[in-house]
Parts: structure tokens; C-alpha cells; sequence
């Protein structure tokens, strides 16, 4: 990755991440609806391409991308009303996120087959990283594991915690960032690890 893509990467990751409640419960549905936009926007993309209009690309985007968030919160205060009024304003963050990780997986120059694979790879990793930050936070900060139910959320403990227990600083805004800076930290050196290796095979 160029040092770009690298800003764009932590942006998307921070108004996901730091804008929904630290719970896995809520990951899950930002997850379901990140990969719904990204998708659904990667077929415009192909589409658009298709019928040679790729100047309206960007507008027509935003524009399905918030038509689609907002279905999306509708249907959410129906099915689970506790769960969409703690998500908050952060559902629409989660629409920057997706328009950011667009534009970073957009590989639109490559063949259609592969674009797609590029695409998918791509998401699926962010989504399970994304996801076992999430879940890891919920153990180690609360003592559980909690999903999307009805009325609220449906808790699973793992461990009860003490009064005293340090991991509640987990599930706050300076511990994540912390946690996350550490993660983006260990990706950059590994990522420059493999460059080293890939241009030492090239000199050969």
C-alpha cells in the first residue's frame, strides 16, 4: 500500500471503529451493512463502467449509498429499535467508511474476474479483523459476548469482571485508539517486511 492508501485505510477504520458503542453486537450489523454498501456500490461501479458513464461514478454513489443506509435504519427500527437508536448517527458514518474503502479497493483497471476476487479478499479481511477487534474488546473489556436481538441485546458472559478490573479501558476512546494504533503499527511493519522481501526477489 502507498502511504494514501494508508490514510484512507485509518480513516475509514476510525469512523468505523470509534463512532459505534464498543460492542461485538454492533460490529456485526456495521459489518453487514459496510459489505452491503461496498458491494452494492462495486456493482454500480461495474455497471456504469459497462455503459460507458463513469463521470456520474461519484454522485451516483453517494446517493445510493445514503438511499440504502437509510432502508437500512428503517428496517433496523423495525426489527431490532434498541440496538438502531444506540447505533445512532453512526450508521451514517458508516456510509463514509464504505465510500473511503470504495475508492482504496477500486481496481477497476483490472479484468472484471479479478476485480472482484481483489474486491472480495479485501473486504473479507477487513471484515474479520474488524469483527475479532470487536469481539476481542467485549470479552476482555465486559466479560462477554453480546448479539442483536428484539429488545436490546442478548448477553452471553463469558467471565464477570471485577469493580477494579483494568479492561473496562478497553471499551473507551483512548483505549481503542491505542489498541488500534498498536494494530496499524504491527500491519505497516509487516507490510514493510514483505516489500523488502519482494523487491530483494526482483534484484535476484
Amino acid at each position: 500500500m502507498t502511504k494514501n492508501y494508508y490514510s484512507i485505510y485509518i480513516a475509514a477504520v476510525l469512523s468505523f471503529v470509534i463512532s459505534l458503542p464498543p460492542r461485538f453486537a454492533y460490529a456485526l450489523i456495521g459489518i453487514l451493512l459496510l459489505n452491503l454498501l461496498i458491494y452494492s456500490g462495486l456493482g454500480l461501479k461495474l455497471l456504469m463502467n459497462f455503459l460507458k458513464v463513469e463521470q456520474f461514478t461519484s454522485v451516483i454513489l453517494l446517493f445510493t449509498a445514503t438511499v440504502f443506509t437509510i432502508l437500512f435504519k428503517m428496517i433496523l427500527n423495525i426489527c431490532a429499535p434498541v440496538v438502531a437508536l444506540n447505533c445512532g448517527f453512526a450508521i451514517y458514518l458508516i456510509t463514509f467508511s464504505s465510500y473511503l474503502m470504495g475508492n482504496l479497493l477500486d481496481t477497476l483497471g483490472a479484468e472484471q474476474t479479478d476485480h472482484l476476487k481483489r474486491t472480495a479478499i479485501r473486504v473479507s479481511t477487513f471484515s474479520v479483523i474488524t469483527l475479532l477487534f470487536f469481539l476481542l474488546r467485549d470479552i476482555i473489556a465486559y466479560g462477554t459476548i453480546t448479539l442483536p436481538a428484539k429488545y436490546g441485546l442478548k448477553i452471553l458472559q463469558v467471565f464477570t469482571p471485577g469493580t477494579e478490573y483494568f479492561g473496562h479501558f478497553l471499551a473507551t476512546i483512548p483505549g481503542s485508539l491505542i489498541v488500534l494504533g498498536l494494530v496499524f503499527c504491527l500491519f505497516a511493519y509487516i507490510n514493510h517486511k514483505f516489500t523488502i522481501l519482494r523487491r530483494a526477489e526482483n534484484e535476484r
